[in-house]
């Protein structure tokens, strides 16, 4: 293939295009917010999670205290129902009496247990509440800091995007100043070798490869017209010849 020596010139200009734009791409990737917001969503669901459990836990614990609320006023009543019948004079017998007296004592008994379980239930409730408080901040929290790192993101996508529109439009103004048989061969070999397809020849090695020719190499480029394209023997890219290449 033939091609002018400005023509060679102008495709290592294109292939430096080529290669901030991949290293824009690289950037874009691989920006650390992206996996910032990555860990943030993930801690974000977990505490959802927890916050939909901890609720949970509340209501049931508001229907086992509902429950314990009811038997301790059944309980009471009934008390307070037997008591009365005592203290009427309604009930006159000695045995009756006496076993009315000992349901109330087992009343009071179980009302003091019924008790207890109550106050047990609420301060279930009240430490189910404040762990749903902490999880409601810490919810809170982590929104505020995805919302930060998602900005600062974005942010950083505008600018890095912005980059990359005014390399590309540099890159296709520059490459339509070249012959189309070049520019596909350097396309082509650009996207089979990782992104680089022309090289300069800087002192006898290749700047793709970075092997240096051999001798026998050297001096028959050497010997080439400088309209002839060359192709590195090692990596096979196209090899642009300037003042630095020691020919």
């Amino acid at each position: 293939m033939q091609a002018s020596s400005q023509q060679q010139a102008t495709l290592l200009e294109v292939q430096h295009h080529d290669t901030t734009l991949l290293q824009l791409s690289h950037r874009r990737a691989n920006l650390p917010q992206i996996s910032q917001g990555l860990d943030l969503e993930a801690k974000l669901g977990s505490l959802q999670l927890k916050l939909v459990a901890i609720k949970t836990e509340i209501s049931d614990i508001c229907l086992a205290q509902a429950k314990a609320d009811n038997d301790v006023q059944q309980v009471v009543q009934r008390a307070e129902r037997d008591q009365q019948r005592l203290d009427s004079g309604a009930v006159s017998s000695p045995k009756d009496l006496e076993a009315l007296a000992h349901e109330i004592q087992s009343l009071r008994k179980r009302q003091v247990e019924l008790e207890d379980v109550e106050l047990e239930i609420m301060e279930q409730l009240e430490q189910a509440r404040t762990a749903q408080l902490e999880i409601e901040a810490q919810v809170a929290e982590t929104i505020t800091e995805l919302e930060q790192v998602t900005k600062s993101r974005d942010d950083e996508f505008a600018d890095i995007d912005a980059l990359i529109d005014a390399e590309t439009s540099a890159r296709t103004q520059l490459a339509s100043t070249l012959d189309s048989e070049l520019l596909a061969l350097y396309d082509k070999v650009r996207v089979d070798l990782g992104g680089v397809g022309a090289a300069l020849l800087h002192r006898g090695a290749c700047q793709g490869c970075h092997i240096s020719l051999d001798a026998t190499e050297v001096d028959r480029i050497r010997h080439l017209p400088a309209e002839t394209v060359v192709r590195c023997e090692e990596c096979r890219r196209i090899l642009v010849r300037t003042s630095e290449s020691g020919l």
